[in-house]
């Protein structure tokens, strides 16, 4: 709510504190349409008016456990969230993720071998970035593909696979073998894909982590390398921009690259782009 009105409404300047004990709350919430109220769809708008429900308020008024036998647990958080009532914990922001996922919908569906495993390679890759932001390692890479849903005319196939790694790690490198040997097992070629997506699990603090039994001078000396390795790698992304330095380079045009034909145009980061006089 507060962030709605330090958008919509000039009196706030951009920065809105709103408490339900505050004089405004209640003329606020009275203005709210119930449609606008997040998680409220349009048929839960049509049922809850026939309570005499209509607005934020109306629903910040209504009885929490007669909105939870008639509609749903979260539906009534929602409620008592407009109470003031917190439920939901603020998460600390640096406490670390248990899961890692990189994902995305494609510009347009493909069947392309090649072309689905770059867009594996590039999320593999910018998970293990993730990963080594938060100095964690990962036991294991989940693969998923996806095709299109709302296309009930073309073969539906949703595969995902799991690849355990031999041990914890945040060396692109490994991870990306890992999800290069998920997507083999799943991949066939026959469906049209609209998605995919790398997910890191079963991760472990990167300073907490076990050392195995077999551990000899060589492996030690490895991983102080592969440590080298990955945070030149991030320096030089880092001050350089992300994706300057990668494992493998993707086609340009992939089908899995977003479109983005109504980004403004990048004066300030793009010779290519820059505006032209005739």
């Amino acid at each position: 709510m507060a962030n709605r009105a330090a958008k919509k409404l000039p009196i706030y300047g951009g920065a809105c504190v709103l408490r339900p004990d505050s004089e405004a709350y209640e003329p606020l919430l009275r203005q709210v349409e119930l449609g606008d109220v997040w998680g409220v769809g349009r048929r839960l708008v049509e049922r809850l008016a026939l309570m005499g429900v209509h607005s934020a308020w109306d629903l910040a008024q209504a009885d929490p456990k007669q909105i939870r036998q008639r509609f749903s647990v979260t539906l009534e958080r929602t409620c008592l969230e407009l109470k003031g009532i917190p439920c939901i914990e603020m998460n600390d922001p640096g406490e670390a993720r248990q899961r890692i996922m990189t994902s995305r919908s494609f510009g347009r569906m493909t069947d392309s071998r090649e072309e689905i495993h770059q867009a594996i390679r590039q999320f593999a890759q910018r998970s293990a970035e993730k990963l080594r932001g938060q100095d964690s390692l990962a036991r294991a890479v989940y693969v998923f593909l996806k095709t299109n849903r709302h296309r009930p005319d073309l073969p539906q196939y949703s595969p995902s696979a799991v690849v355990e790694l031999p041990c914890p790690t945040d060396d692109s490198r490994d991870i990306l073998l890992a999800a290069s040997q998920a997507f083999a097992a799943i991949y066939r070629p026959r469906y049209r894909f609209m998605k995919a997506g790398v997910m890191l699990v079963d991760l472990v603090d990167a300073n907490r982590a076990q050392l195995s039994l077999l551990d000899t001078p060589e492996s030690q000396a490895q991983r102080e390398r592969s440590d080298r390795l990955m945070a030149t790698l991030d320096a030089l992304n880092n001050r350089m921009g992300r994706g300057t330095v990668t494992f493998g380079r993707a086609l340009p045009q992939a089908a899995w690259q977003l479109r983005c034909a109504n980004r403004t145009p990048r004066w300030t980061t793009r010779w290519d782009e820059l505006p032209q006089l005739h």
